[in-house]
């Protein structure tokens, strides 16, 4: 069936008179129809990524490739979902940890001796720091000094600070007593 001629210009005003809904019956009501899926194919079309052969698509065609891409982007949002609760499951145990090391930070102070090393001690223990580095000692007078104990300073020597000057020495050393 052409649709050349004065036939032509009929079968376009009925289409357009019925997109306007002005066609009674079931004619018009069924122009309205095709016209609104020819109206929601189009925005379909403008909502899927369509690839390069692009120039004509079937309906079924375009129908597949919707179902197709909203497959993929259900699957997006599921892998999405489920990273989004494995860093919240992560955060979560952080955040416990974080209060763990900040309750027992209360507990255990972290002091810094004249060298910038760390020594800890309990709660129990009261530190004094004593600064001798202006009293001098012989070699054998550094030997016999002592503290509490030698596990609440790491290493002795690196706890002293030594500049040797004709025999003698100079000494900074934190004691620990308990209380």
């Amino acid at each position: 069936m052409f649709r050349n001629g004065p036939d032509r210009h009929f079968h376009e005003d009925r289409a357009s008179a019925a997109r306007r809904g002005e066609l009674p019956g079931k004619c018009g009501e069924e122009l309205r129809k095709r016209a609104h899926l020819r109206l929601c194919l189009e925005r379909l079309k403008s909502l899927i990524p369509l690839g390069p052969d692009c120039s004509r698509h079937t309906t079924l065609g375009l129908l597949n490739k919707a179902k197709a891409h909203i497959k993929k982007l259900e699957e997006l949002d599921r892998r999405s979902l489920h990273q989004l609760e494995t860093l919240e499951r992560e955060q979560r145990h952080l955040q416990r940890q974080l209060s763990q090391l900040q309750t027992h930070g209360d507990r255990e102070r972290v002091c810094t001796d004249s060298q910038g090393s760390h020594v800890d001690s309990g709660s129990d223990r009261e530190e004094i720091e004593i600064d001798v580095e202006s009293t001098e000692f012989s070699h054998g007078e550094m030997d016999s000094v002592s503290t509490s104990g030698t596990s609440d300073l790491d290493d002795l020597s690196s706890q002293q600070s030594s500049a040797s000057d004709e025999g003698y020495s100079t000494c900074s050393v934190k004691l620990a007593f308990s209380a």
